[in-house]
């Protein structure tokens, strides 16, 4: 019997929330159920802005602007996973952040110039003909939006008091908020992004209580 995607990302997302609580037992790391909330919403959100980045990747070549994108996304990712798994204090951050940094965007890059321009297995789950900013100038925003993130990212944490709930949520909130394309609903919206919504709520919940 054929599980539903749905159910697919859920289990997913609960996998890499152990793999954080694994490495918090390891490491005798503080707060290890919040960076579990963390990894779940983490995974859950950025979904889509991995998948649809994937799909809109086009050739690969240096000067091909949505291959950098992707290999943004990639990192990201990647080094909020690896700052779930490895902080162990706001005190420890700075040491933590150069090398996590480095080598996801290593990681970020080699994954996206990499990898050949096969059409992604789930593009036909987004609505590819209809981008989430259309016209010229969202196509610029969107390429743009690496940056634009980075600097929102920066001015927020800075802004706020610098704990680890205000940390992890302004990175997933801002870094994978608006994926290129929106998903096909089929007149179900609501079950079409269930995934992405229970993301949104753990986050919420998260931050609601560590306010």
């Amino acid at each position: 019997m054929k599980i539903h995607q749905n159910y697919v990302a859920l289990m997913a997302a609960l996998g890499y929330a152990l793999l954080v609580l694994l490495a918090n037992i390891f490491l005798q790391s503080p707060a290890g159920l919040l960076r579990m909330g963390f990894a779940i919403a983490l995974f859950l959100i950025s979904r889509d802005a991995l998948a649809t980045a994937n799909i809109a990747k086009g050739p690969r070549r240096i000067a091909n602007p949505a291959r950098w994108n992707l290999a943004f996304y990639f990192a990201l990712f990647f080094a909020t996973f690896m700052l779930l798994t490895l902080w162990r204090g706001m005190g420890g951050l700075a040491g933590l952040l150069p090398p996590v940094v480095l080598g996801s965007a290593v990681f970020g890059l080699l994954l996206a110039f990499l990898s050949e321009g096969k059409p992604h297995p789930y593009a036909h789950h987004f609505q590819t003909e209809k981008p989430m900013l259309l016209g010229k100038t969202g196509l610029i925003l969107y390429y743009v939006s690496p940056i634009l993130k980075l600097a929102a990212i920066w001015f927020l944490i800075k802004a706020y008091p610098a704990t680890p709930a205000y940390f992890f949520f302004f990175i997933i909130i801002i870094g994978f908020a608006f994926p290129r394309f929106q998903r096909v609903t089929n007149g179900n919206s609501l079950w079409a992004n269930f995934p992405t919504l229970i993301g949104y709520l753990v986050l919420a919940l998260l931050i609601g209580f560590n306010l």
